[in-house]
């Protein structure tokens, strides 16, 4: 029985979510109807072969990231974790870790199933200016950036606070060949600007780093300005903590976010500057 009530409640979860995928792919909003799509065929590991190959590439690498022992020193800028409630000044000043790579890959990397989202989300989408704030050793890079080369153009700036795990990342990238990632070195508040900047206007972001409520709130403001007309920002680990949560809930409902997807870890806005209302959907995965 108890078997039973589980696969009852997995399908009445499936069915749930597959009715607010569909509402999701009726919003009139082209980049909000991607998201459907791209979220259906991540679930169902749909890929072409050239699709395959890139992500069987990446995967290898990642395990080869993971089984490292190697030291490796690196200093968070970030909020490190849930319980340590990092004040400004020590986020600011950071904190140097001794660690392994292949902790950091296992820790710090996006699992296979939500980088291989961002990678869909990037072919489906097909932005052409694109920013990732936080680099880690560049798995998620390298899934967004052979989005960018599969679909024959565009860039993606992914900027990390530790220039020793950047130096990973660089490394990585480029054994992948993946010429359309640069990865910029040095605490978000320093390097964010000027990537803007140069880099508007920009129709996709994910902001994976500094985990912190008013950071991340003062990251997306400090987006909006340079973002296009039309814009897709993704926000990881909005559940991280009770801070990340309302710092979400506050981003979903501001101006200019036309459609907010609640994907559970992932947060997703489609940004409008001519919305007329808002949607928000709340769409777990498990």
């Amino acid at each position: 029985m108890f078997n039973l009530t589980q696969s009852v409640r997995k399908l009445q979860r499936s069915v749930n979510r597959s009715w607010k995928l569909y509402g999701l792919s009726r919003e009139g909003n082209c980049t909000a109807e991607s998201i459907a799509p791209s979220v259906r065929a991540t679930l169902k590991g749909e890929w072409t072969q050239d699709e395959q190959s890139w992500i069987d590439r990446i995967e290898r690498l990642r395990s080869e990231m993971n089984a490292s022992s190697a030291p490796l020193t690196r200093t968070d800028f970030g909020a490190g974790n849930p319980e340590f409630n990092c004040t400004p000044e020590q986020m600011r000043a950071g904190v140097e870790t001794a660690d392994t790579l292949g902790h950091i890959s296992r820790v710090a990397s996006k699992p296979p199933f939500w980088c291989a989202l961002l990678f869909e989300l990037v072919r489906t989408v097909r932005p052409t200016s694109c920013i990732e704030m936080g680099t880690s050793v560049g798995i998620s890079a390298a899934y967004q950036g052979a989005a960018l080369t599969l679909n024959g153009g565009g860039g993606l700036v992914t900027l990390e606070g530790a220039s020793s795990v950047a130096n990973i990342a660089r490394k990585n990238l480029r054994e992948l060949g993946l010429d359309t990632v640069d990865v910029v070195v040095g605490r978000f508040e320093d390097t964010l600007p000027k990537v803007l900047a140069t880099s508007q206007p920009v129709d996709y972001v994910f902001v994976d780093g500094h985990h912190e409520e008013r950071a991340t709130i003062g990251y997306f403001e400090q987006i909006m300005p340079f973002l296009a007309e039309m814009a897709l920002v993704v926000f990881d680990d909005i559940a991280w903590s009770d801070g990340m949560r309302r710092a979400w809930n506050r981003i979903a409902r501001s101006e200019g976010v036309e459609v907010a997807v609640d994907l559970g870890p992932l947060g997703l806005c489609v940004i409008n500057r001519r919305a007329a209302g808002q949607k928000y959907f709340r769409i777990p995965m498990n």
